[in-house]
């Protein structure tokens, strides 16, 4: 386990500016490393640390272990202006902060001391595809295969679904578990055509004994009545919302990237085979790049106001019902299809150099499709949820919501 300087000290909790300061200020280090990190299918050391020491882990650890719980919309802003430049390294810092809400919100006492009492810094990645589990005296036995471990390489920690079962087929609970990655074996999976700098490949137990302390219950992550929080009401909320949130932020900024990168080249770039010369003086090229425009801000209103609505409940202390969670379930799939339509859009401004390895546009398109179909941003899945509670239809359809 990591230990530093930074759990010997409180570091004075840094306004919304200065953290997303930091995020534009890591983002020629993120430059300079991003194809390495396609190569090696997980982020480069040099980025991880440096993620690390802009306190980009600390995002949502609870402050009284040196974190700074701060608001969702300084969570989209901050993992929006580093995905501009690494939608991997945008992720990894998104669902690193929904672990450490879980952790922070519910989590023992016990655990949470061990997890951030050493360093504030602790990297953390979770799997929600479930594993098996076996009662044994004091806790858990756990076995399985946890694929799409988002930042599992350079984790301290793992949060691992498990279904505990009594008997073959026999299931009776499920929990998470909290498990030192250091117990578990990585194997070598993630072969994607996007997003390839997460490393999100499978972590494998066989027989892990899991302390009862280091559990937790899924009717506990699935409550949805405002928790106890003091001053950091960001731990008020439900997780389905919270967590379906954190994950637009690095669409947002592959997609403003892209429309920079269009934009920036329009100038001396022609048209192939036309005698425009110039893709800036085409009315055609004009109309194609503002409603791409259009599209990229309307995804980012829809995020910035879902986060408003959450940070305002958050803040109050009140219920979000299950109505206003089905909205966050659509309007999170809703803007994730307007990156990718902005971004289909531009690819086809750009032509087909988009496509050249050479050419950052290909890996904005490839990470912003795969980005896109993250189970909690399935358009028709959030569409379904979100009519069926606004015409009182019953029937539940996700357990995320």
């Amino acid at each position: 386990m990591r230990t530093g300087l930074a759990s010997q000290q409180q570091e004075e909790r840094p306004s919304h500016r200065e953290l997303v300061a930091r995020a534009h200020a890591l983002q020629p280090l993120l430059d300079a490393h991003v194809a390495n990190g396609e190569l090696l299918r997980r982020l480069p050391d040099p980025v991880s640390d440096a993620l690390t020491e802009a306190g980009m882990f600390r995002l949502l650890t609870p402050r009284h272990f040196g974190g700074y719980a701060v608001d969702l919309r300084t969570v989209i802003e901050v993992t929006e202006t580093i995905g501009m430049t690494d939608g991997s390294a945008s992720w990894l810092v998104s669902v690193g902060s929904a672990a450490a809400w879980m952790i922070g919100q519910l989590c023992s006492p016990q655990l949470q001391q061990e997890i951030f009492g050493r360093c504030p810094d602790v990297r953390l990645a979770g799997v929600s595809s479930p594993g098996s589990a076996r009662r044994v005296h004091g806790g858990l036995c756990i076995s399985g295969r946890w694929s799409y471990a988002s930042g599992a390489y350079h984790a301290d920690w793992a949060l691992l679904a498990v279904v505990v079962t009594d008997g073959p087929d026999e299931p009776i609970d499920a929990m998470f578990c909290v498990v030192p990655a250091e117990q578990l074996r990585l194997e070598k999976s993630w072969n994607t055509v996007g997003m390839r700098g997460t490393g999100s490949d499978t972590w494998i137990a066989d027989e892990v004994f899991v302390p009862g302390y280091r559990t937790i219950p899924m009717s506990t992550v699935a409550d949805e009545t405002p928790r106890v929080a003091g001053d950091q009401s960001m731990f008020r909320l439900p997780f389905a919302p919270l967590a379906t949130l954190l994950v637009v932020g690095p669409l947002l900024g592959l997609g403003k990237a892209a429309l920079e990168l269009v934009i920036g080249k329009a100038p001396t770039k022609a048209i192939h085979d036309t005698f425009i010369s110039r893709q800036s003086e085409s009315a055609g090229v004009q109309i194609q790049i503002a409603e791409a425009a259009l599209r990229l801000r309307t995804a980012q209103l829809h995020a910035y106001d879902i986060a408003a609505t959450l940070d305002a409940a958050a803040a109050a202390g009140e219920l979000v019902t299950y109505v206003v969670r089905a909205e966050v379930r659509a309007r999170a799939g809703y803007l994730a299809q307007q990156v990718l339509d902005a971004t289909s859009v531009l690819v086809n401004v750009h032509g087909a150099g988009s496509f050249g390895e050479s050419n950052r546009m290909q890996q904005y398109w490839r990470d912003a499709n795969t980005a896109a179909r993250h189970s909690g941003l399935q358009p028709v899945v959030g569409y379904e949820v979100y009519g069926k509670a606004l015409l009182g239809i019953e029937e539940r359809i996700s357990p995320s919501v």
